[in-house]
């Protein structure tokens, strides 16, 4: 992630454009890392400062989370009582630094303004949201940092606010400090040589710029016109000048640039840097909540997966000792058809197996106490025995084996749902006695449609969730096409319309691959038919249908923007 010191600057210069002057009208906390500050200057703004190891973060959010704990914590009252109604004179970003400063103006106690600043610092897992007063010394912060825990930069209530530690680099942005270095070079990776002998930009920068200028970042040496070339690259003026805010999607990831350095992947341009970091982070802090809540969920659905893959193993086990049920009859017949051969006494007795042609001869063990009548008896008794344990056995793997079908569907439909849809597959597992649920749990009335669009003319919908597949398909009229990957667990895509063309049929086959298990595939097979071909079979799990009559394309997983 390019959040460096090159990126937190630019922000910053927008954020002091943006909110210079403005007035902090509320202060929210949804989460225990994450301030929200909503503040008007001629228009509203949300600006979202999070300390979150995993996502710190500070930028400007068209759609900020709007959740609040039930119980506000001490920071979120502290910065309610100090700079709540403040108004912001300046934003400004340390040099070199991960570091923005808000220079706030608010009022005491008794009303006298006072001058507050409050500090975020983007700095991974040392991410931190402190607030100082005039003289520097610290009111509160949001990560308290003891000097048992850090000797080199304790962040406490009452101490002076500091800077991290200056590290022993060259400024990546003073040109005679990064030619000096690049002199030094003797070949290898350009970017790491870079990175370790310079500071003030990330590695994943470094790379972008190293390789958009020389076409790689492997070199034996580097000529005295590739040096100059980096020296002006790596220039803050340059780089600042042409920037062009956007998002870039690659290999199933992506992050947020001041300027598209790579050649390939997805880009999305934005107006301004603020807007490309919230479009970014809203994609990945959506994914991180919805991991967070749907991890009970869906350990319950992995145990359930362990618990119903440890049964079959057992019920096969079964199967294979009662797989013999057939011979305990056969020698219970040839015992009964030669018993005037056998004498009590006899440990075994070879007999003509009849049921063959020509007949073969079969070696039939015998109780050697038991009077051939009682022989066989027994052994009827022991065939009629385990072919009702057959029975059972082979009811118990159907019954298993749906189960364990059902579940890793439910399991898949975790990868494409969304917030509204998971609140849903809680609910299926709730049915499922998979989860307790809670006493006080209520029903909501209102019942998530999944997704849809306008594509030519006709509706396309899909479901993210096994209720919602149904629903769909329930609701969906007779001669509506029904799609569904081939043999793969997935939604299922209803398209409704009077024209519908080949073209339509094809997108929403690329929607129904995308909300699958192969949705980073490639040809992937999609079926297609009628909706009046699909068949809910009585008793069968959510999400469950068969269907006939139906044609296959074969498509590349692609969402509806």
């Amino acid at each position: 992630m390019p959040a460096d010191a090159l990126h937190i600057g630019a922000a910053a210069e927008e954020l002091h454009a943006k909110l210079s002057g403005g007035r902090i009208d509320k202060i929210n906390m949804p989460d225990p890392y994450e301030i929200v500050l909503s503040i008007h200057n001629r228009e509203n703004f949300a600006l979202v400062l999070s300390a979150d190891p995993s996502l710190p973060r500070a930028h400007l959010s068209a759609h900020p989370p709007k959740n609040n704990p039930l119980r506000a914590p001490a920071f979120l009252m502290h910065l309610r009582k100090h700079i709540g109604g403040a108004l912001i004179e300046s934003v400004r970003a340390q040099k070199g630094e991960r570091i923005l400063f808000f220079a706030l103006r608010a009022r005491d106690e008794l009303g006298y303004a006072v001058k507050r600043t409050l500090i975020c610092e983007v700095m991974g897992k040392y991410a931190n949201v402190i607030l100082t007063d005039e003289s520097g010394k610290i009111s509160e912060c949001l990560k308290h940092i003891s000097p048992a825990d850090s000797e080199k930069r304790p962040v406490m209530p009452g101490s002076v606010y500091s800077l991290p530690p200056v590290q022993d680099k060259a400024d990546i942005f003073d040109a005679e400090a990064l030619r000096a270095l690049l002199d030094g070079f003797t070949g290898g990776k350009a970017d790491s040589y870079i990175l370790a002998g310079a500071a003030g930009l990330s590695p994943a920068t470094i790379a972008a710029v190293v390789t958009h200028t020389l076409g790689g970042v492997y070199f034996d040496a580097l000529s005295a016109t590739q040096k100059d070339a980096l020296v002006a690259a790596f220039s803050r003026q340059t780089l600042c000048k042409n920037a062009k805010p956007c998002v870039r999607r690659a290999d199933g990831k992506s992050d947020f640039w001041i300027y598209p350095f790579y050649p390939d992947g997805d880009y999305t341009f934005f107006p301004t840097l603020n807007q490309a970091m919230d479009a970014h982070f809203d994609v990945l802090d959506r994914d991180r909540r919805l991991r967070e809540k749907s991890r009970v969920p869906k350990t319950a659905v992995k145990n359930a997966v362990a618990r119903t893959e440890k049964k079959l193993k057992l019920f096969a086990a079964r199967q294979q000792e009662a797989a013999d049920a057939a011979q305990d009859k056969l020698f219970g017949e040839l015992i009964t058809a030669n018993i005037y051969r056998i004498r009590q006494g006899m440990q075994s007795v070879v007999l003509e197996n009849y049921y063959t042609d020509p007949p073969s001869p079969v070696t039939v063990p015998l109780q050697e106490n038991k009077s051939p009548q009682y022989n066989a008896q027994a052994y009827y008794k022991k065939y009629a025995k385990k072919k009702k344990a057959l029975e059972i056995t082979i009811e118990q793997i159907r019954q298993a084996t749906a189960d364990l079908e059902y579940y890793h569907s439910v399991l898949d439909s975790f990868s494409y749902t969304d917030e509204e849809g998971l609140e849903e597959i809680v609910n299926e597992l709730y049915a499922a006695n998979l989860l307790h649920a809670p006493k006080d749990a209520k029903k909501k009335k209102k019942e998530p449609a999944g997704g849809h669009a306008v594509i030519d003319g006709c509706t396309v919908r899909w479901g993210k969730t096994n209720y919602q597949n149904d629903r769909l398909t329930k609701q969906a009229r007779p001669d509506d096409v029904w799609l569904h990957t081939q043999k793969i667990h997935g939604s299922h895509v209803i398209v409704s319309g009077d024209n519908i063309t080949q073209q339509v049929l094809l997108r929403a086959a690329a929607v129904a691959a995308y909300y699958s298990k192969a949705r980073y595939a490639d040809n992937v097979p999609v079926d297609y038919t009628r909706k009046k071909y699909v068949n809910k079979p009585k008793g069968a799990a959510p999400g469950k249908v068969i269907y006939t009559d139906c044609k296959t394309l074969f498509v590349t997983p692609q969402d509806i923007p």
